[in-house]
C-alpha cells in the first residue's frame, strides 16, 4: 500500500477537522476519517488514498482548483519546509546536485513516486516525475511551485518553471522543465 508522511499530509488534516460545517464530507472516505480521527504525526506514514481524497478536497473546496492558487500553495509550503525539515537540502549550490537532493526528499515524503532529472542546457533543467496517479493534477501543480522555489533557494537566483508533458492529458509521465 502506498504511504505519505505526515509532514506532507498534517495541513490537510487540520484544514479538514477544523471544518465543522461538513464542507468536505462529500471527498473522504469511512477509512479516511478513521484516519482523521488520530492525531496525525509528522514523522509517521500515513495511506495514500485518504492523503489523496484530503487533497483533492482542500484543493477544490478552498483553491478551487485554480492552478495558479495552488503553485503558490506549493511555493509557499515548500519554503517553509525547505527552510525547517529538510534545511540541508538547500546547502547544494549546483542544479543537479539541488535536484539530487530534492530526490531524496521526495523519497522521505512519498514511498511511491520517483523522479529523473537532466539538464538541458547551463541554465534549465527537466525533471519528470513518475509514480503519481495521472488523475491527480491538483498534486503537480503544488509540486511545480515547490520544486520551484526549492531550486530558486539553492541557487540563489529567480527560478521559473512550466509544465512541459502532462500524465492527466495523456502524457506517461508529468514532465517539468525549470529555468533560470
Amino acid at each position: 500500500m502506498a504511504q505519505v508522511k505526515g509532514s506532507m499530509f498534517i495541513n490537510f488534516a487540520k484544514a479538514i477537522n477544523a471544518d465543522k460545517k461538513g464542507t468536505y464530507d462529500k471527498y473522504l472516505t469511512d477509512a479516511d476519517r478513521q484516519v482523521l480521527s488520530r492525531l496525525i504525526l509528522q514523522s509517521a506514514w500515513y495511506p495514500y488514498e485518504t492523503y489523496k481524497n484530503c487533497f483533492q478536497a482542500v484543493a477544490a473546496e478552498v483553491a478551487q482548483n485554480d492552478p495558479e492558487t495552488l503553485r503558490n500553495w506549493g511555493r509557499e509550503y515548500g519554503q517553509q519546509a525547505m527552510e525547517s525539515v529538510y534545511k540541508l537540502a538547500l546547502k547544494k549550490d549546483t542544479p543537479q546536485e539541488a535536484m539530487d537532493a530534492y530526490q531524496m526528499v521526495l523519497k522521505n515524503q512519498f514511498d511511491f513516486c520517483s523522479m529523473k532529472s537532466r539538464m538541458a542546457s547551463d541554465n534549465e533543467i527537466t525533471l519528470t516525475i513518475e509514480g503519481v496517479d495521472s488523475d491527480f493534477e491538483s498534486w503537480y501543480y503544488v509540486a511545480q511551485g515547490w520544486i520551484e522555489r526549492f531550486l530558486q533557494l539553492c541557487l540563489k537566483t529567480p527560478v521559473t518553471s512550466e509544465i512541459v508533458d502532462r500524465s492527466w492529458e495523456g502524457a506517461p509521465a508529468t514532465v517539468f522543465k525549470l529555468s533560470w
